[in-house]
């Protein structure tokens, strides 16, 4: 089960961390310095280059423990956001106290984030109960926000049932809020992700619904990628996304979803360097069965421990 309370950030860089920078090619074809991603121990900071040429942060976060022991932990996680010219634009403040028993585990969360005076106010409280039991795990997930009374109402409610079999694994997670003008929940959006492993390739297949148009629940995006291990060590990635309309063209009711754009993303480890570059094509506007010539959009750079995605 995944539900991000928040990442955790920092800017620092030191044993078992690593910094990834962020390459893009310009219009005249020439290889430029994006934006810098700095990870340690689960954190990670994102900077990127001001008006003036500077290195200015995106985002920085820290976390403290509070509390840790066996089936009692605490945490404190702030985040801190910045303007394009790097001064200080929000912050927010997370204090989490998870408690965990026999296959049971109790998050309770509480959320402040500043106003325009730059005071922290308590903005949000969650509430996560997962109960595992043989290879099913499920989640209730609870948000409650201040109402136009001010008292605590349920603003969302999330639940996610994680089934894994052997090398497959799939996760439904439904969301439900308040209808307009009732109390009554209503589902508004559900994610399907399936995710299997067969020798060196790994498949993964993550479909997402939302109430269209019409108010009906109808597929809004899907993405399929298949990983797969090469001999030297290097990864290739077949990254496919769907949509029920591909760029540039409007939407046709309640047609089935079209490739609107394909990914190889090809990642390769020389010397304790990880180099990633994603290439993309997407579907011609005169013919939208053709995919059009292949652009490269990314190239990752990274030094240190580089485990998992290189960008956040």
């Amino acid at each position: 089960m995944k539900y991000y309370l928040y990442s955790l950030l920092c800017a620092g860089l030191a044993c078992g961390q690593s910094a990834t920078t962020e390459f893009a090619t310009d219009l005249n074809g020439r290889r430029v310095e994006g934006a810098r991603f700095l990870a340690g121990d689960g954190d990670r900071a994102e900077l990127t280059q001001s008006i003036n040429g500077r290195k200015v942060p995106l985002q920085r976060s820290e976390t403290k423990v509070l509390t840790d022991q066996p089936n009692h932990r605490v945490t404190e996680t702030v985040v801190r956001r910045y303007d394009a010219t790097g001064q200080l634009a929000s912050t927010e403040r997370t204090v989490s106290d998870e408690q965990k028993s026999a296959g049971r585990s109790t998050i309770q969360a509480t959320v402040y984030r500043s106003d325009t005076n730059g005071r922290l106010l308590e903005s949000e409280r969650r509430t996560i109960e997962s109960q595992t039991q043989a290879g099913t795990t499920t989640a209730d997930v609870t948000i409650a926000r201040t109402g136009m009374s001010g008292a605590w109402e349920t603003a969302e409610k999330r639940k996610v049932v994680t089934v894994t079999e052997g090398d497959r694994t799939r996760e439904t997670e439904t969301i439900t809020r308040p209808a307009p003008g009732n109390l009554a929940l209503i589902e508004v959006a559900r994610d399907v992700k399936e995710s299997a492993k067969s020798g060196a390739a790994t498949t993964a297949n993550t479909v997402h619904y939302e109430l269209d148009y019409v108010g009906k629940m109808s597929l809004i995006r899907q993405e399929t990628a298949t990983t797969t291990k090469q001999g030297d060590g290097s990864e290739i990635t077949e990254l496919n996304l769907y949509a029920p309309s591909i760029y540039g063209v409007a939407r046709e009711g309640q047609a089935g979803p079209k490739l609107r754009e394909q990914q190889t993303i090809v990642r390769k480890e020389n010397a304790g360097v990880v180099n990633e570059t994603t290439t993309v094509r997407r579907p011609t506007l005169s013919d939208p069965s053709r995919l059009g010539d292949p652009n490269v959009i990314s190239n990752l750079v990274c030094t240190g421990k580089c485990v998992g995605p290189l960008k956040p």
